[in-house]
């Protein structure tokens, strides 16, 4: 009953600190990603979730824009909602699995402390375009928890529940690239938890047939995924920012950086210390037995690949990897204060919950600074857009159907197609192109104004209509 309470005040803290996201407005990745969905057929997306390896844009992300744009229009409050809920499910996932993999509610206390409410995932706590990653984590960790769930009552999953697991992992898939390394966070449990007796070619044969059939299964699934982003059309892998560049001095850089944007602090880990860190992780892991720690090390070894070889990313595309260090750091905290004690057990809860004080009351401060900071910080920057909307609503409070615009230059001088998605999602009229002089010039194509219904221009920081029929 305290755990559960602990639970519930930590998931109001939680909630408490990261409601400043519900202010936000979009920014440049909600306009282009809102754009994207929007300007397609509802078919073509569709399709695209069940056809789950073709190269359009990772549709998973699009069954959440597109159904709330289609309800509630070019109003960022419903999409902030949304995304605040997936958000608070992914809190109690983050128990769920722990909770599962370490046997102890403290550990799970201690996760939700450290990992569930963290600066480094301001980014998804603040805008709304990191919501791929919010999505994956529902979707990959929602699927691991049914797992262990069904195999912690002693029962292999049937093809119900696997067809039930696969869709499951596929949407996870359609959410976000990084969802390839579910079969191998299952395989690993089912290596750690249930091993197969031997190594003999029959006995491994019927393991991977029962135990290792997910895993089996979603390996082929990111076979297929994989092939058909890499080679489909209009493939991610021509884009510089998910290019990969493969090299094993990239591995432990990648590592300590992730690691360091958990920590949040302005801490130093060179590759030497990342090393050192490892081995020692393996140590205890080892030294220890605990079955939560071997397999947390693992995921945290292999689930950082998708993103060691491409330009690093910021926290909130660490989320689904971060549960592994949530279940070794937890794991290990909760085998060492079992040790301290292991001759006064009276002393255990005492001992964990007063801990879990003193790093609440050490953490809460930092958290909230931070998480604040970072919100307004995001708010600050959306607030351009807002203001782009507000000065073209003043000029053309509702366009002539079928009418054509021309932007004689870009807002503040970027070079960049963020009002062109703005107007046409504002107005919500697929036949309104508004086009930009500055692409014009690129192609070098005259093109008369006065042929224009509305020509609007950037003028001493803000939009003005010079010319319109």
């Amino acid at each position: 009953m305290l755990s559960l309470g602990a639970a519930l005040f930590l998931f109001a803290w939680f909630v408490f600190v990261i409601r400043g996201g519900l202010k936000s407005w979009f920014d440049a990745d909600d306009l282009m990603n809102l754009h994207y969905y929007w300007s397609r057929p509802w078919s073509a997306l569709l399709k695209a979730n069940l056809t789950f390896w073709s190269t359009y844009y990772r549709p998973g992300g699009g069954l959440f824009y597109r159904p709330i744009y289609a309800l509630w229009g070019f109003h960022p409050l419903p999409f902030r909602i949304a995304a605040l809920l997936f958000l608070c499910l992914n809190f109690w996932l983050l128990a769920l699995v722990v909770r599962q993999l370490t046997g102890s509610r403290w550990a799970a206390l201690l996760a939700l402390l450290l990992l569930g409410i963290n600066p480094s995932f301001s980014a998804a706590y603040a805008d709304t375009g990191n919501i791929y990653d919010v999505l994956a984590y529902t979707f990959f960790w929602g699927a691991f928890a049914l797992y262990v769930r069904i195999r912690q009552a002693g029962r292999i999953p049937g093809w119900g529940s696997l067809a039930l697991l696969v869709c499951l992992f596929v949407t996870a898939l359609n959410s976000k690239e990084l969802s390839v390394s579910l079969p191998v966070a299952i395989g690993l449990y089912e290596l750690v938890w249930h091993p197969p007796a031997d190594w003999r070619p029959a006995v491994l044969w019927r393991w991977l047939s029962n135990e290792g059939r997910l895993t089996v299964i979603g390996g082929l699934i990111d076979i297929v995924y994989i092939l058909g982003k890499r080679y489909g059309p209009n493939s991610l892998w021509l884009e510089p920012a998910y290019r990969p560049h493969y090299s094993a001095g990239a591995y432990i850089p990648a590592l300590a950086h992730f690691l360091r944007e958990l920590i949040y602090k302005p801490v130093t880990i060179s590759t030497v210390k990342m090393a050192v860190i490892l081995v020692a992780m393996i140590l205890v892991a080892a030294l220890s037995r605990r079955r939560c720690l071997i397999w947390a090390l693992g995921f945290i070894l292999i689930s950082v690949l998708p993103l060691a070889f491409i330009p690093l990313r910021g926290g909130a595309a660490y989320m689904i990897p971060s549960l592994g260090w949530a279940v070794y750091v937890s794991g290990l905290a909760d085998w060492l204060v079992e040790k301290a004690t292991v001759h006064r057990v009276t002393l255990r809860a005492p001992a964990q919950a007063l801990l879990l004080v003193l790093l609440f009351v050490v953490l809460a401060p930092w958290q909230r600074r931070w998480i604040s900071m970072h919100i307004k910080a995001a708010r600050d920057m959306q607030s351009r857009f807002r203001g782009y909307q507000d000065q073209i609503h003043a000029l053309i409070p509702v366009p002539r159907k079928g009418a054509r615009m021309l932007l004689l230059s870009d807002a503040g001088g970027y070079d960049d197609f963020d009002v062109y998605f703005l107007i046409r999602l504002y107005y919500g009229e697929p036949s309104l192109e508004p086009e930009r002089m500055f692409v014009w010039k690129q192609r070098n194509v005259q093109v008369d104004p006065a042929k224009y219904d509305y020509v609007l221009d950037w003028v001493d920081g803000k939009f003005v209509l010079v010319g319109h029929k």
